[in-house]
């Protein structure tokens, strides 16, 4: 970890007491029994999100038609939209105050999470409206299988896809409390940080 981590900055490395603990434990258990909530949806699936997401869920499926894997082709969606904040956030750790991006980028790593996690959940009920690739053409709910049919269902695990897509938005509530957690944990802990060379 050490080496993905030179700075120690993640918060892997924070300094955990038992009311830190606690009151996260707390807020996670939680966030998970209020997934559905609408706090939920206006925190991890509103404008300021979504459309970064979407252009690059739907550029992801492009892109990747063009090699020819079908199975890729469905997965890159969700994929690529949740490898890239996860990408830049193994990135800015290797900075030196590449915390001061954790947060925003653990925040759009959580709203990845949620949107993927509340389509694969609907996978077999078809009850969510979908687009096409072509970001042009809107489907009605039940019109068109999802991506996450074909995702889950040559892999044994459609009958599991609201299990799944629960177990996406629990990940999306715990990546969101660490980007809340770390906020607060950047601006009280400074001096931890100014001694850690690599």
């Amino acid at each position: 970890m050490i080496h993905l981590d030179p700075y120690r900055q993640s918060f892997i490395y924070f300094k955990w007491g038992f009311w830190s603990v606690f009151i996260l434990g707390g807020l996670f258990i939680w966030g998970c029994t209020h997934i559905e909530s609408p706090l939920f949806k206006i925190l991890l699936d509103n404008v300021f999100v979504y459309l970064p997401n979407y252009l690059t869920h739907e550029f992801s499926h492009r892109f990747w038609a063009v090699l020819g894997w079908e199975w890729w082709t469905y997965a890159s969606g969700n994929g690529m939209e949740t490898l890239i904040p996860l990408i830049l956030c193994f990135w800015a750790l290797r900075l030196k105050g590449g915390r001061l991006l954790q947060p925003v980028l653990l925040y759009w790593l959580a709203t990845t999470l949620y949107g993927a996690g509340i389509y694969c959940a609907d996978a077999r009920a078809m009850k969510l409206p979908l687009t096409s690739s072509d970001m042009m053409t809107s489907y009605s709910p039940g019109a068109v299988k999802g991506d996450w049919v074909y995702i889950l269902e040559p892999l044994g695990l459609l009958n599991y896809d609201v299990i799944i897509g629960h177990i996406l938005m629990y990940m999306a509530v715990f990546f969101l409390l660490i980007a809340v957690w770390s906020v607060w944990y950047y601006w009280t802990h400074y001096e931890q940080y100014l001694s850690h060379t690599p």
